[in-house]
């Protein structure tokens, strides 16, 4: 009935047919596979393995609490297999012709369910008074694959989307396309702790696809908590040490949503083990992440360099960019010449790079444009910028559309420029505390002043622009460069600083690896957590397998010693013979089949009919074979391992190069 409602209301997405239809798909092959299983091969644990797996899956993907589904999935396959395994039981008694006991069945039946409901209750009890620590790194580690799931897929399925998914919400992915709506929600994401309201980037993208953006592929560096995050020349650090002011902000998660570190203005150091990404190789912040995704409650701290630098210093910032922006950042393949065109015609009569910047975006958010959440539907072979601007249903989007129009027309202008994602803004919670919300996720334009650095531009009129930078002061006129080593020292003295970073919030619980900036010796939880928890996880995985197959090995080994000499040379050879797939058929005599194999395998004809002679020997002569006679069945055996193996290999490739053939 929800569903339904929903539907009324919002419509039905276009991608949902192929949603539903392929994990419905799926979810039949599942089943399939697992009653195949079951009713053909009665293998029930290997239906209760594929099943679980699916279910596990399932949770994993999921904010939803679905632990008590995994309890009566754990009890039903308990009794299923304990149902199963008493069937095989009365089986090998009717073959045997063991009278059996009424009482027997219904007795294994009373303990099976015992023990099945014993062992369910002990397994609620122990995650309500037990945590592992290893394993629990290991489940929060599945937001980074997910997340990359959720990357993989965007193009497909990006349009429909879940809070309580975590292959869905705020995606902050090496690449976006610009597509149907934009949905978003007020569920709380993270406080700021800061002296003033900030965007919040995550990531930045260098390249337009001609329907979105995405990161030139390059190097991950890890830099441990409270490094510098660059720790050589780099146009990500401003140079002037008058435009900026250094602080210590700090982030408190309201929400897991993946291994996204979000900064503010130039981040200086990061107090959390991170992962930078750097575009093309080259030494730009394309994206920061943690080694550990951060959940709900935790928190880390930084240290920014936050821009006060003026629209006249801005002005006067000249040209003379460096080598890694002049190399990612002035790419404009891809603009068609209109767009080209109108970028020129709205800058008209501006003589510096900062007044064309502030043309471009006084010109996306003037009145000629709409905020929509939904924008023009991008033809086949059309281009987003173009279609955005001159189509009949264009100038009226949301931010994706408003920051790509600006960061083309810029570039189309020779102006240094790319697209940041991460949140905007958010509203005041208390003294210097910021909250953030799923609805302040955003795009927006950057564009690069030497000696400054990168400085926000705000193209999207739903969003308050008194954010961007501060007013101009009278006062201070265009300063020179110094470079980063003369002011951005190694250790700035704590005196100098801005913000009280984790001294504003409450109770602040230190992410994994996250250490405070004035007290460096405490640490929180280990950064490998969730490395170390998935090699444990992997660990006891192989350990219960290899458990299981010598189990097995243990069992058929009891089965075979109970087999008198030759019925088990003979059970031992044809079984090999039928993994090679030359098994004998239901309706040959022993020696008939040993003359075949003889015949497949002519150099090793001895041991095969030494064999035979053995199982005849067995079967009909009425006397006790003797152990040298055993001895040379199991020399016999062993001598034709090798030659049954090359066989199947021979008949693989044969069945191979045949198909071959054929196709």
């Amino acid at each position: 009935i929800e569903w339904l409602v929903i539907i009324l209301r919002t419509g039905y997405p276009d991608q949902m047919s192929p949603f539903a239809i392929g994990l419905g798909m799926l979810m039949w092959t599942t089943a399939f596979i697992a009653s195949y299983a079951v009713y053909r091969y009665h293998r029930v644990l290997d239906a209760i393995v594929l099943l679980g797996a699916a279910l596990i899956t399932n949770m994993s993907a999921t904010f939803t609490d679905l632990f008590g589904y995994l309890l009566l999935f754990v009890l039903a396959a308990l009794l299923l297999w304990l149902r199963a395994s008493l069937v095989t039981r009365q089986e090998s008694w009717e073959r045997r012709r063991v009278n059996e006991n009424l009482e027997v069945p219904a007795a294994i039946m009373r303990s099976g369910i015992i023990f099945a409901a014993g062992t369910v209750a002990l397994a609620w009890i122990l995650t309500t008074v037990a945590v592992a620590a290893p394993l629990t790194g290991a489940w929060r580690s599945l937001d980074g694959a997910w997340n990359g799931v959720r990357d993989q897929f965007e193009g497909v399925f990006g349009s429909l989307t879940n809070p309580q998914s975590r292959i869905t919400g705020n995606s902050f992915g090496p690449s976006f396309t610009v597509f149907g709506e934009w949905v978003s929600n007020d569920a709380e994401v993270l406080v700021l702790a800061a002296e003033r309201p900030h965007y919040l980037r995550t990531g930045t993208y260098d390249t337009y696809t001609g329907r979105g953006w995405e990161r030139t592929d390059g190097e991950s560096r890890d830099v441990p908590a409270g490094e510098l995050l660059f720790d050589g020349p780099t146009s990500e650090f401003p140079q002037v040490a008058a435009a900026v002011d250094v602080e210590e902000i700090a982030i408190e998660m309201r929400q897991g949503i993946g291994r996204n570190i979000f900064t503010a203005g130039s981040p200086l150091r990061v107090f959390v083990p991170t992962m930078v990404r750097e575009s093309g190789g080259l030494p730009v912040l394309g994206g920061i992440e943690a080694p550990q995704a951060p959940v709900e409650g935790e928190t880390y701290e930084l240290r920014v360099a936050i821009s006060r630098a003026t629209e006249a210093e801005l002005a006067a910032a000249g040209t003379d960019y460096p080598e890694e922006v002049r190399a990612l950042y002035l790419d404009d393949t891809g603009v068609t010449a209109r767009v080209a065109e109108l970028a020129r015609d709205v800058t008209e009569g501006a003589t510096t790079v900062y007044e064309q910047a502030d043309m471009l975006s006084r010109f996306l958010r003037g009145s000629g444009f709409t905020y929509a959440t939904i924008g023009p539907e991008i033809p086949r072979d059309a281009d987003l910028v173009d279609t955005f601007l001159f189509a009949d249903d264009g100038r009226s989007g949301y931010c994706q559309y408003y920051a790509s129009a600006m960061a083309v027309m810029a570039r189309s202008l020779g102006i240094p420029a790319r697209v940041a994602v991460g949140f905007a803004p958010g509203e005041a919670l208390g003294d210097d505390l910021y909250l953030v919300r799923e609805a302040n996720a955003h795009a927006w334009v950057e564009v690069y002043f030497p000696g400054y650095g990168w400085e926000i531009f705000e193209a999207t009129k739903s969003i308050n622009s008194r954010f961007v930078r501060l007013p101009d002061d009278a006062e201070r006129v265009p300063g020179s460069f110094q470079g980063p080593e003369e002011w951005l020292e190694r250790e700035i003295p704590l005196a100098v600083l801005g913000g009280r970073g984790l001294d504003a919030l409450p109770s602040p619980v230190l992410a994994p690896g996250a250490i405070d900036s004035e007290e460096p010796g405490l640490p929180g939880a280990s950064p490998g957590g969730g490395q170390l928890g998935n090699a444990f996880v992997m660990s006891l995985l192989v350990l219960a397998a290899l458990g299981v197959l010598w189990w097995q090995m243990q069992r058929a080994e009891r089965r075979w010693r109970l087999l008198p000499a030759g019925d088990r040379a003979w059970r031992r050879l044809t079984q090999a013979a039928e993994r090679a797939g030359v098994g004998p058929r239901p309706s040959e005599t022993i020696y008939e089949y040993a003359g075949w194999l003889e015949e497949q395998l002519p150099a090793h004809g001895q041991p095969i009919r030494t064999v035979a002679d053995g199982k005849v020997l067995q079967a009909y002569s009425g006397q006790r074979m003797s152990w040298g006679a055993s001895q040379r069945l199991e020399s016999a055996l062993a001598r034709l391992r090798r030659p049954l193996v090359g066989l199947a290999v021979r008949r693989w490739l044969r069945r191979v190069t045949r198909r071959e053939k054929t196709s």
